[in-house]
């Protein structure tokens, strides 16, 4: 038996809706509420001024610090793209700090990984912009545009991941 034209469009906007459905993981009441956010640069010199404000960065993780009951993680910000992904070929808008307000293991957060951060401001961490947050998300590794490991065997935060012969090649 064959289907009509009407049933099949009906079907194809089905499919539609569900492969747009969840394309960010930032809930649409955070992208609103932070769409005139201003710039890192402008958090670090001006902190008390936007002290509270819900904030909405991302980028690559330089290092991640598990204290006593919280966990710090650096991020080397870079801009977003419209699913609110870091974008890996923009050039760095300066560092950031997010915190988590329990200990996870720094394993969690890789170095090299993008990750999208919401939260609120909350002030100024070792000069840089600290945000507490709500959510941090990990996306998952593009294979070929982003790094699979350290690109030295001897980068900060990496245990030999990699062996290097140095000059006696």
């Amino acid at each position: 038996m064959r289907r009509k034209g009407g049933e099949r469009w009906g079907e194809v906007a089905a499919v539609v809706l569900l492969l747009f459905q969840g394309c960010s993981p930032v809930p649409e009441s955070v992208r609103t509420a932070t769409e005139n956010q201003p710039p890192i640069a402008a958090l670090r010199s001006h902190p008390e001024a936007y002290r509270g404000r819900p904030a909405l960065l991302g980028g690559r993780v330089v290092r991640a610090e598990s204290l006593r009951d919280r966990t710090w993680i650096e991020i080397d910000g870079l801009p977003l793209d419209d699913r609110d992904r870091p974008r890996s070929e923009a050039k760095s808008r300066g560092h950031f700090v997010a915190e988590i307000r329990e200990k996870v293991a720094e394993s969690a957060y890789p170095w090299g990984r993008v990750v999208t951060v919401w939260g609120k401001f909350a002030g100024l961490v070792k000069g840089q912009p600290l945000v507490a947050a709500k959510e941090v998300y990990l996306w998952p590794r593009r294979y070929g545009q982003e790094p699979f490991y350290a690109p030295g065997p001897y980068r900060e935060g990496n245990l030999g991941a990699g062996w290097d012969p140095g000059t006696w090649w």
